[in-house]
């Protein structure tokens, strides 16, 4: 290609980038909305619920929406992993379909998407029971606001360590209790989540890999940072499955109307440091035995960001009115979002009849 022709083909790249970048800049500064549910005339759905809020919990504001198309359907509550990185605009992305069967609950935790001023420092002082506090004053909250029963629980990822605390602390309120990517002994996790990243760096020839995997070496590590690196098990298809990562659940997030530039930066920001040190040690298949609501718990099978066998060791070993692990095999760590469709049919099929019966 003659120079001025080449010239010209990278200036209009350059501008096409400049305009696309321009257009994601306003339309990240857009006012926020949650949509209402319409009937055929396109008013607003008799007995529907489309709602925002800011609610004061435990001194903290956090950020709670909700959304349903008869609010006379059972509650259900998703729990978001992280801790830092709120799912909101991805479950609004990939499950909104449940909004038709349950009353959904969008909570983003303290520090956590809307609930996190990207500006103003965290407490050097958290503890994994401030969150569960947390769900307690959002379910008493909510029974103010709907005067519902008992509610489920969808937890993922980190999620798991609140909610599966909450359903053993407090049965009274939950009906049943979803834990996708249950995390079980997390110390051990970690420790196969770093053999598997190892073993795939040399399988793959990646020398970069492996010399940072060897400087850091396998846990648990002096410097008390036992996490095998996140960006590696993305790399490799141990947190993604197929054709889904991180940057393409950022613009699937990014198209939602609740989201603007202060739900985005927060997906960038989960350095939740406390927390996260008290994560790393949680053991929960030794203690944490005996339930008395439905246990279901969800694994990809090809996740080793939270290690699925051991999920599924925990499973068979705690008591249950019923219990039941589901495999989802062409996912990783996130099934609601790498395979939405089994995922919704799962929760409307076999969850909401355990719950309708409770």
């Amino acid at each position: 290609m003659p120079r001025p022709a080449l010239r010209r083909a990278m200036l209009f790249a350059m501008g096409g980038l400049a305009l696309s970048a321009l257009a994601l800049a306003l339309y990240l500064l857009r006012p926020i909305s949650t949509p209402p549910f319409l009937d055929a005339r396109g008013a607003r759905l008799p007995g529907s619920i489309a709602e925002m809020h800011t609610w004061r919990i435990n001194g903290v504001p956090e950020s709670v929406i909700i959304r349903g198309r008869d609010v006379a359907n059972p509650v259900l509550i998703w729990i978001h992993g992280g801790p830092g990185q709120s799912e909101t605009p991805v479950v609004r992305r990939f499950n909104a379909r449940l909004e038709d069967r349950f009353t959904l609950v969008y909570w983003d935790q303290r520090y956590a998407g809307r609930s996190l001023d990207p500006l103003a420092p965290k407490p050097k002082t958290q503890s994994i029971n401030d969150y569960v506090a947390d769900l307690d004053v959002l379910i008493a909250d909510l029974h103010q606001r709907l005067r519902f029963g008992k509610v489920i629980l969808v937890a993922h990822s980190w999620g798991t360590v609140p909610g599966l605390l909450y359903v053993e602390r407090h049965p009274e309120n939950v009906a049943v209790y979803v834990g996708v990517g249950q995390e079980a002994d997390t110390p051990e996790s970690e420790k196969r989540s770093y053999d598997w990243v190892m073993a795939e760096a040399r399988r793959r020839g990646d020398s970069q890999a492996i010399a940072e995997l060897t400087r850091i070496g396998p846990p648990p590590r002096k410097d008390g940072d036992d996490w095998t690196p996140r960006k590696l098990l993305q790399t490799y298809g141990g947190a993604f499955h197929a054709d889904l990562n991180f940057g393409k659940l950022f613009f699937a997030s990014a198209t939602q109307s609740e989201v603007n530039w202060r739900d985005a930066l927060p997906l960038f920001i989960d350095d939740n440091e406390p927390i996260s040190r008290q994560e790393a040690k949680i053991v929960f298949d030794k203690d944490h035995l005996h339930f008395s609501a439905p246990m279901i718990f969800v694994s990809g099978r090809y996740d080793h960001t939270v290690d699925a066998g051991l999920a599924a060791r925990y499973l068979q070993r705690l008591s249950a009115p019923r219990k039941a692990f589901i495999w989802f095999e062409n996912s990783a760590h996130s099934p609601p979002f790498e395979e939405p469709d089994r995922f919704n049919a799962l929760m409307i099929n076999m969850v909401l009849p355990l719950a309708r019966a409770g």
